[in-house]
């Protein structure tokens, strides 16, 4: 399964995954006229080989703008928003790192119901911290260790 994790992160950071401006507009809800003006003040990026051509943005582009447009749809002006996203790309990039450091163990342990490892206590290495899973419910929990 780490596996599986780590070649779909490849796959998303390939350089070479790109949309149109029109595919973007489509998934985002977000005009081509809001892109090119989102682009012209440096919020998003795009690549075009020749003046006149098509813009081809980044895949990573497409969370980007539909989060620039999720904080635009709270009230946020441009501005915040583009920090609120920002910020948030900063979070899930921490959250990743967690993540990632913890080496988290799931246990499925029914339909819908699992268990995950998260690690242990810092200052009481006998206590693990974990999470259950049960429907639509999470809780965290705490054992003691052997």
């Amino acid at each position: 399964m780490k596996a599986l994790a780590e070649r779909f992160r490849q796959m998303m950071s390939q350089h070479n995954l790109r949309i149109t401006m029109s595919q973007l507009s489509e998934m985002t809800g977000v005009s081509p006229s809001q892109l090119r003006y989102w682009e012209k003040k440096h919020y998003i990026r795009s690549e075009q080989g020749e003046k006149n051509q098509n813009h081809l943005f980044p895949i990573q582009m497409l969370y980007r703008v539909c989060t620039i447009k999720f904080f635009l749809d709270q009230g946020y002006t441009l501005t915040n928003a583009v920090q609120k996203a920002e910020a948030h790309r900063e979070s899930i990039k921490l959250f990743r790192q967690f993540v990632a450091d913890q080496q988290l163990h799931v246990n499925q342990t029914g339909p819908n119901k699992a268990e995950i490892s998260i690690g242990k206590i810092a200052e009481d290495p006998e206590t693990e911290v974990y999470a259950t899973i049960n429907g639509d419910k999470t809780e965290l929990h705490l054992r003691k260790q052997g």
